[in-house]
This record gives C-alpha cells, structure tokens and sequence, in this order.
C-alpha cells in the first residue's frame, strides 16, 4: 500500500479505447451478486466479507451509477460546444471540473461522511489530472488525512477502513476516472516546449482526425504501405487456438506508431517497442550488433569542448579574424536515409573491416554480425496502427532499436564525401560538428561558410527555418548568438554559456518523478548533485570565458540545483518534512558541487591565468540560489530563516572578519587559509550585487500558478 502508483500511465497514448467496454468488463456491472462485486473491486473476499450492509449498498448503488451514466460514454459532462472546433489543448481545469460532475453523479455522497473527506478526494483527483508524464504519486499519502470518526466509518475498525478506502478509490482511480478521460480526450506529451514531461489533453475527434490524416499523408507519399497480416479482433475470433496465439504474440512484438505534436501541427513519427517482453540473450545479441555497427563507423570526432577550445586559442593567435557561424539540422534524419545506399555503405566498411582484422576468430565473427545486420535490415520494418499492420518503406523510422547507430554510419560516411574540404583543416580557422542531425560549422572564410552551405545543399532535408547564420544572406535568418546541444555561443566574443531552455520554464515538467520518488533521499542525490547536474569544461572554461561570465555560470548552476530540489521537496514532501533535508543541499551541493566547480575550472584556464577565490565565495552562492528559490517555491519557506543563517556563516566580502579556510583538502583539512585581501575583492562584490534575483527564465514552482495551465 505505501508504493507510489503512476495513475497517469492508464490515461497516456491510450488512442484505441472506443468505448467503456475496452476499459472496464461490462459483466461485472450486470453481476447480480453484490458481494462478488465487492470482491471484484476490492481484490479481497475476506475484505469483502468483513463488510456491513451499509457498504455493501453503498458499493452497489456505485455499480448501478456507472451502468447508468456509462452509456453515453461519459460524453455528456464535456458537451462539444464547450470546446473549440479546431485541435488545441484543452484546460486541465476545465478537464477537472467535467471529471468531477460525472465523480459526484457515481458516488454518492454519504461515502465521505462529511465535507472534509469530500475536499481529499476532490484534491485527490485534480492531482491526478494535473500530474505530469510517469509521475509516481504516493496515494497512501494523499488519503493519510481522511477523517474515520464519522460515518459511515464508524461502522469498521480502523484497519478495515483504511483497506476499504484505499482499494476502493484505486478502483475509481485507475477504471472510473481513466475511462472518463480517455473516452473524451487523447491525452500525451508533445514539443511544443522544452518541457518534457507536461501532459497536453486534446479532444478525441479532434487527435483522431489529425492522427488519421498524417497516416493517410504517409499512405500518399508511399512512406508506408498495407502489410498483408490481420490482428483484428474478428481475424483472431476466426484462427484456431494455436494460430490465435500466434497472433497475439505476433502482435506484442509489432511497435506501435505514436505521433508526438510539434509546432505548427507537425509532428515527429516514432514507434514504441516494449523492451521488458525482450530476453537477456535478445538484449545481448541487440548490444552485439550495436557494437559491429559502432565499429563499421569508426573513431567518433574529436569532443565539442576540445574543439572549441583549440579553435580559440587559433583564433587568438590569428589576431581575432571574424569567424562565420553556420548552425543546422535535417528534417526527418531517419525517415530520409537511402536504404540501399546504407546497405552498400555497410557491405564496404565490412571488408575495410576484414582487412584490417588479422584475428581468424575475429574475422568470423565479423562475418556473422555482417550477415545478421544485413538480413535484418533487409527483413520487413513492421509497425502497427490500431490493429493494421504497415510496412515501413522509407528510409528508417525513429525508435527503431538499430537506427541511432545505423544514422551514424550513414551520415558520418555521407558527410565525409559532401564537406570532404570542410573537414580538413589546413590554412584556415575551421570547426566541423554533427550530433545525429544537429551540424555546426565555424569558418573564417565568408567563401568557405557560402561553400559548405552549397554542399549543405546535397542533402534534400535540411531544415532552412531552423539554419541560422551570423553574416548576411538572401534567405537564412541571421543571429549573433547560436544554440547548440544546450549551450549558446557569441559569435562576436566566442563565450560559451548555458542555453536558456536548459533551465527555462517550469523544473517539474524536466524531472522524472518516476518509481524511484520511493528513496526520497537518493532520489534527490541523484539529481541535485554532481551527477544531475552537468558541470562541463566548455563553460568553466577560462579559455574563451572572461571571469564575470564564469561567475554567473556558477550562479545559474547553483540555481538549477537549488529549483530542483526546492520543486522535488515541494511536489514529494510534506511542508513539516523539507527541512530535513536541508543536510543534503549542503553536502551534495554546498560542499561536493562546489568542490567539483572549482576543479574543472582549475584543469580549463591559462597558465598564465589565476582563478582567485575563496571556497565561501561558492558556498555563499550556493546558499543564494538556494534562498532565492525557497522563498518563491511552495512549502519552502520553512527552509528560509535556516538558510539566512548559513548565508551569514559563509559570507566573507562583508560583516565582522573571521578566520576560515580558502582551500580544502578533499578529506575536509584546511589546505590554505583565507586571506582577507582576497575574500574582500571589490570587484567581486560588485559581480555578487548582480546576484539578487534569479536569472531570466527560471520558474520556481508555486502549484497554485498551475491550476490554469493548459
């Protein structure tokens, strides 16, 4: 009873419900027998058998309500004039109170016993509409506050109560309120922003027509095509016994088509494979393949960060010539690669491969992963819409398990003809990257930049509304800063920062609250210490970063962490339990990040080039980012007269001077003690006023701001 329970997962992507009957076996609401349908509900006889009369009515009065309001198939709580004729989000308030109508019509009022229950359960089910993509909720949690000294629930002892409520609203949780959503609305995630997770309800006809319109689109343009296999429901009635259970296997290992939404009603086509039916030995063959193929791609390009960094340092030598940004990506990476073109590319790296191998084992293995590759690739790419079984006929389509790889090998070899000049580095300032589909290219010939757009050209896909560039052309939008892979880049200074989606918008919608919420402690480890929150060379970098800017990186960083714990606690915890973990913040942010901070900064400057610092400098910071996000977050503000005492223990640029150390050993000795000359730098207070407000962009969470979200 205390696990979390994910009641979004029975309202996500659930597009084929037609009716209730696909949802909830109607023969149990025809059961004549009042206790078996206690015991359906409950999935306890001897529950079921400790019930008075009073509840038993009370659960069979339930059953006859929802045969009664289910035959219109809840529709008459979301009237269509409600609703807007074109597909657009619909409120999740106006979601909650439809929800609610047809919740009071089922159960009858006496189950609460009183207005305080009725609050809780109301409470219970706007957070559950208002939850977000997988988010674990502790439901014990949500109900630990219902009143048991009234009745009806006086009637059972404490113990039976507790049972009762909890398996009957998991019942009304997971059939009732799912039906009522899914038979009314779609409900998934889309990219509309950068926030991952957040659940966007769509009315169904209005996601049928466009789902059936992008299939169509993808019939037309012969993307995919009719496969001669049925697994309707009429086809398996018609099979015999073994032949039914071929079938149905055969159709869990079908992927479903899911279109996930994009702006201006596109959408990016992916199909979803379900990884727990594969075998140990099926994962270790996939991981063998994945392998052969990694290695027919050969060594992977130098990382972005040592780029970059040696791109400055000649850039600085060269007396600082004016460089040319080109920034790009492919429409439709997968969906556009020549398949026969792969199949050839696969054939000759095989035997680049088998002459370079000397190892007779080697080489046979080679072989077999060769003949493997190759007649899967060649075998049917199967997918499922509904019951209809497509071939998919264009290139490869993503969440295919071998296309991450299989695009590698294709563009890689590809781009190797296409900017063969581009590549090499001879006279020139020059940096070429590619991350799947995502291309940037610096330049410090103009020719060069219009050159390698031209040879950009070979490839039919690009996507001229995403390519910027930061020099004037006929039709390329033009832009001074480039995003790129969560960093953005000043094409005039060449600083390197954080991009702002990274940390824009709300933080619940970029956490997972998965299962794991149930170890809060390392649930919170994970994600607001040093492997949550990335700490890379390219922005602690002294290189190319003037000290000013690499102040602010460690005020955004502490304040990406501080949000993410502020809104974990917010969401998870109760308001008397979040100073608890206070403890946590300061070791795996204050101390440890911090430590971490310094570190790479240490290993990314000049030689010539002194980071002076004070380990209070930081941890004064932290304890900032921290303060500024609790007093803005719900619940938090227990946490604000704690942190004003550690603000005040670590700030060394004002108030009365105490001893402390500057450095650290990693045990916790003092290596080098303060000097107050350096702790007091007047430019560096000047740097710290800037610090009194969260950066642009950042969203503390506050859940009544939520309510009207769409």
């Amino acid at each position: 009873m205390d696990n979390p329970i994910c009641f979004s997962h029975y309202f996500i992507n659930k597009q084929n419900i037609r009716t209730f009957k696909n949802v909830l076996n109607l023969k149990y609401l025809k059961e004549k027998d009042s206790k078996l349908f206690c015991e359906y509900i409950l999935e306890d006889k001897c529950l079921a058998d400790e019930l008075p009369g009073t509840f038993i009515n009370f659960i069979d009065e339930v059953r006859n309500n929802v045969r009664i309001n289910c035959k219109e198939d809840f529709k008459q709580y979301f009237p269509r004039c409600m609703y807007s004729e074109i597909m657009k989000a619909v409120a999740k308030e106006d979601i909650f109170i439809g929800c609610m109508k047809a919740l009071q019509d089922l159960v009858p009022k006496y189950f609460y016993g009183g207005n305080h229950n009725y609050k809780i359960f109301r409470k219970l089910v706007h957070t559950i509409i208002f939850s977000m993509n997988r988010q674990y909720l502790f439901f014990t949690k949500l109900l630990r506050k219902w009143d048991f000294s009234i009745f009806p629930w006086t009637t059972l002892r404490i113990d039976t109560s507790m049972k009762l409520l909890y398996r009957f609203l998991y019942w009304v949780m997971k059939y009732i309120l799912s039906a009522i959503i899914n038979l009314n609305f779609y409900v998934t995630t889309c990219k509309l922003d950068s926030d991952e997770n957040k659940l966007y309800f769509f009315k169904k006809e209005h996601w049928q027509s466009f789902h059936d319109k992008t299939v169509y689109n993808m019939l037309h343009t012969k993307v995919i095509e009719k496969y001669e296999l049925k697994l309707g429901s009429k086809c398996i009635k018609n099979s015999n016994l073994q032949e039914r259970l071929c079938l149905k296997n055969l159709k869990k290992d079908i992927p479903k088509l899911h279109l996930i939404l994009k702006p201006n009603n596109n959408c990016r086509i992916i199909v979803c494979y379900k990884n727990n039916q594969l075998s140990k030995d099926e994962k270790c063959k996939i991981k063998e393949k994945l392998f052969f193929i990694n290695s027919l791609t050969g060594k992977t390009q130098e990382k972005m960060g040592k780029q970059y960094e040696l791109l400055h340092a000649t850039w600085l030598e060269k007396n600082k010539p004016k460089l040319y940004f080109i920034k790009t990506d492919l429409t439709n990476a997968f969906g556009s690669i020549n398949k026969q073109q792969l199949l050839k590319i696969i054939h000759k790296r095989h035997l680049m491969l088998q002459e370079s191998e000397k190892c007779i084992y080697m080489k046979r293995k080679l072989a077999q992963n060769f003949k493997d590759i190759m007649s899967e690739l060649q075998k049917p790419l199967l997918i499922r819409i509904g019951s209809t079984i497509y071939e998919w006929k264009e290139g490869l389509v993503q969440g295919y398990k071998y296309s991450p790889a299989l695009s590698e090998l294709y563009y890689s070899y590809m781009d190797k003809i296409y900017f063969y000049e581009h590549h090499t580095n001879v006279k020139e300032l020059k940096l070429f990257t590619r991350v799947v589909d995502d291309y940037l290219y610096i330049t410090n010939s103009l020719e060069d930049a219009k050159s390698f757009l031209n040879a950009l050209s070979r490839y039919k896909n690009v996507n001229y509304d995403k390519t910027l560039v930061n020099f004037p052309h006929e039709f390329i939008k033009f832009t001074n800063t480039m995003t790129f892979l969560g960093y953005s880049y000043n094409t005039d200074t060449l600083n390197v920062s954080r991009a702002n989606n990274v940390y824009s918008g709300q933080m619940c919608y970029k956490i997972s609250f998965s299962h794991a919420i149930t170890n809060l402690y390392k649930f919170l480890e994970n994600r607001i210490g040093v492997s949550g929150i990335q700490i890379s060379g390219h922005i602690f970098n002294l290189h190319y970063n003037t000290e000013e800017s690499l102040w602010e990186h460690i005020f955004i960083t502490f304040c990406l962490a501080a949000n993410k714990f502020c809104t974990i606690l917010s969401i998870v915890c109760d308001e008397d339990e979040i100073d608890k973990y206070f403890f946590l913040y300061k070791k795996k942010v204050t101390v440890k990040l911090c430590n971490l901070i310094i570190e790479v900064i240490m290993k990314n400057k000049p030689n010539n080039v002194s980071f002076v610092h004070c380990i209070n400098h930081l941890r004064y910071i932290s304890y900032k980012a921290l303060f500024l996000c609790a007093k803005l977050t719900s619940k938090c503000s227990k946490l604000v007269p704690i942190i004003k005492s550690e603000l005040a223990k670590s700030n060394c640029m004002s108030g009365k001077w105490k001893e402390h150390a500057s450095i650290l050993y990693t045990n916790g000795k003092v290596c080098k003690f303060a000097i107050k000359e350096i702790c007091r730098r007047p430019d560096l207070k000047i740097i710290m006023e800037k610090f009194e407000n969260l950066p642009d962009g950042f969203q503390c969470y506050v859940s009544n701001k939520l309510l009207n979200d769409k």
